[in-house]
């Protein structure tokens, strides 16, 4: 199975941002988690640090020998500013392409329409360019509905080659990421306490559901496992 440059695209992708590579995270050396190998799977994890940004996590799991590979990115807001949160996931197997993407509102936007005219809005063309792949449809988890965008994409692809568009998609909804970072300016503390708690509650959702958790527990052990997902999200 051909796997996908999904790590180099990303970086290019932020190099306008001149991401940093981030050794340690609140303190802690996080360099032990840039490669865990036993006979389950190879993880890989690279994190960075940008201005406006808490941290860019990405990840790559080889599993089963090659059988399954993910590979995926979460980029989180500092505290100050309003951005949204970028999740990115693409599964490889043999026989069809798992992909997930979205911009996570920090904003319940039925109340904050700003919101959505700013960061929601100029997603709906990239959510319309790929909307009617075959295969791309709605979200089966129940729980990451409650967060999403109006425009996640979400599907499971099987058609032949279809892995490097999936990667396309994936960098078309970063390109507009890195512009609302470059563009967006701290906002108001008042305003930043709801979003921050919003923000709070997703990430802590993100962790408990991770399917990676069980496995990295055994691998590494629980205080370690439970630091690594804490990276993550």
């Amino acid at each position: 199975m051909k796997t996908i440059p999904y790590y180099e695209r990303i970086l290019e992708t932020l190099s306008p941002l001149a991401p940093r590579p981030m050794k340690t995270y609140r303190g802690g050396d996080i360099t032990e988690f840039e490669r865990i190998e036993d006979e389950m799977m190879i993880y890989e994890m690279r994190c960075f640090e940008i201005d406006k940004l808490d941290k860019i996590t990405t990840i790559k799991a080889d599993i089963a020998g090659g059988g399954f590979i993910v590979q995926a990115t979460t980029i989180v807001p500092a505290d100050e500013y309003p951005l949204p949160i970028f999740g990115s996931e693409i599964l490889q197997t043999e026989g069809y392409i798992s992909l997930r993407v979205d911009f996570y509102p920090l904003a319940d936007c039925a109340r904050d329409m700003g919101y959505f005219e700013r960061y929601m809005s100029p997603m709906e063309p990239i959510w319309e360019k790929y909307k009617d792949l075959e295969g791309v449809g709605m979200e089966k988890r129940h729980w990451a509905k409650v967060m999403a965008s109006p425009f996640y994409t979400f599907g499971k692809l099987h058609q032949e080659n279809i892995a490097d568009t999936a990667l396309d998609l994936t960098v078309d909804y970063l390109k507009l990421y890195v512009k609302f970072c470059s563009e967006t300016e701290k906002a108001d503390q008042t305003y930043m306490t709801s979003l921050n708690e919003r923000k709070k509650a997703m990430l802590q959702i993100f962790r408990e559901r991770d399917p990676g958790e069980k496995p990295l527990k055994k691998i590494l052990g629980e205080e370690k496992a439970h630091r690594l997902i804490d990276l993550l999200f």
